[in-house]
């Protein structure tokens, strides 16, 4: 496996953009090396070489450069090589943390008096991701408390990291023959990462989705502490549970309680979008902790939440019920009207567009879906990188981009915990949208 080590992210705007610029740069000049020595036609896709220049440069920027990357981490998962999602994990695991006297300062900073009101403050983070890393800590009253701090320069750093992302994602699509207009895409990653980086928005989301949740007694939201938050530091209760895959390692991850929490997370984000319109959209591990031994599910981090509003809920459900009815006209039509596929596209590409919705229902279709499946995902492999292949003008869906990342870590999660679920019931929730 090729590891990739993060060093100090750099500060200042100006190193920042020339660090982006310079790693657009190599990506392009490493694909047209590939293309002259005629390897990797058949398959545009980035090479390991090129990923692991990625991640390396995305892993030491930390911010919206790394927050990107890990999006397509997930999404490349049951796309790319498992060498490749080797190295993509990577931006998952390997985030490095702030000195603990960077900590304190920016603490001191953001709540003045009331620092002194967070006792025992953990020296080492519990947890640390792109933007910020998580302390544990005590109040005067006992309670246990998760504080979570954001990296220096954060905020100040999102606007030009996307437009220099923006670059380095029109060099490799110009490089690989394609004419796609990235803007709404580009708008899309920045405010959703813009909102990311305001806590006084994620403390708000949070409030908001614990009361929606308030009659779901298997879920678990933490409460906010709103006068130890601010826009850089947000204060939630502490929370037990084990991730995912440690749980799946212990005797308690019985078939049963594997099918009760795979029904209970499908059930949530059918929830989340069809009755709520609020949906948490970034699917990380870590913002899932299972608690088996009282059957509860806690939900971390709602930074990226985002809504949906009706009209458009129910024009993806109408997608959803035309994919399902094969029609083909009107399965087309849809996607062009939400911007999936544009309508200067060849023949060819719409019909494997329509090929890869028609696949990608099949799970529904069946009495009960295999998540253990091997082939599913290895077929729908296949018919991405054609489509990736016969695509010229058609940019990634803005409106999905998001729903469909939370759709993923859904399949992910199902798969890890290996269960046969039958499908068409959630369907029911979309269908009554109509």
């Amino acid at each position: 496996m090729v590891k990739v080590r993060a060093s100090e992210p750099p500060k200042s705007l100006r190193e920042r953009t020339g660090r982006l610029l310079k790693m657009a740069g190599s990506l392009a000049s490493q694909e047209l090396v590939r293309r002259v020595q005629g390897r990797g036609q058949e398959n545009s896709i980035l090479n390991l070489a090129q990923m692991t220049t990625l991640v390396k440069e995305l892993s030491n920027l930390k911010g919206a450069a790394m927050k990107l990357g890990q999006v397509l981490a997930l999404e490349a998962r049951d796309y790319f090589p498992e060498e490749i999602c080797q190295v993509l994990d990577q931006l998952q695991s390997d985030a490095s943390s702030l000195d603990f006297s960077v900590v304190e300062s920016i603490l001191r900073e953001e709540l003045g008096g009331r620092y002194a009101e967070l006792r025992d403050l953990s020296r080492q983070p519990i947890a640390a991701a792109s933007i910020g890393q998580v302390h544990r800590a005590t109040l005067p009253s006992g309670l246990a408390v998760a504080v979570k701090i954001q990296y220096p320069g954060i905020q100040d750093t999102v606007h030009s990291d996307v437009k220099v992302l923006g670059t380095l994602l029109k060099t490799v699509s110009v490089i690989l023959g394609k004419q796609v207009n990235l803007n709404d895409l580009l708008e899309e990653f920045s405010e959703i990462f813009i909102q990311e980086a305001d806590y006084i928005k994620e403390a708000g989301f949070a409030a908001e989705y614990r009361a929606l949740a308030r009659g779901e007694p298997e879920l678990v939201i933490p409460s906010v502490h709103s006068g130890l938050s601010t826009s850089k530091v947000v204060t939630m209760d502490f929370e037990t549970g084990i991730k995912l895959m440690d749980w799946l390692k212990t005797p308690t991850a019985t078939r049963e309680l594997r099918m009760f929490y795979g029904k209970l997370i499908l059930a949530l984000y059918a929830q989340e979008f069809c009755e709520w319109g609020l949906v948490q959209t970034d699917p990380n591990l870590g913002n899932f902790l299972f608690r088996p031994s009282d059957r509860k599910l806690v939900l971390l981090d709602f930074g990226a939440t985002k809504r949906y509003d009706l009209e458009f809920r129910k024009k993806y459900s109408q997608l959803i019920m035309a994919t399902l009815a094969k029609d083909k006209k009107k399965v087309l039509r849809i996607g062009e009207e939400m911007g999936l596929i544009d309508p200067r596209e060849s023949e060819e590409a719409k019909e494997v567009f329509k090929e890869l919705l028609f696949e990608s229902m099949r799970p529904i279709t069946l009495k009960e879906y295999d998540f253990g499946d091997s082939q599913y995902p290895e077929t729908m492999r296949k018919i991405i990188r054609e489509l990736v292949r016969t695509l010229r003008y058609s940019p990634p869906p803005k409106s999905l981009i998001f729903l469909h990342r939370k759709l993923s870590g859904v399949f992910y999660i199902l798969r890890a915990l290996n269960v046969k679920l039958p499908l068409r019931t959630y369907t029911e929730q979309f269908e009554a949208l109509l």
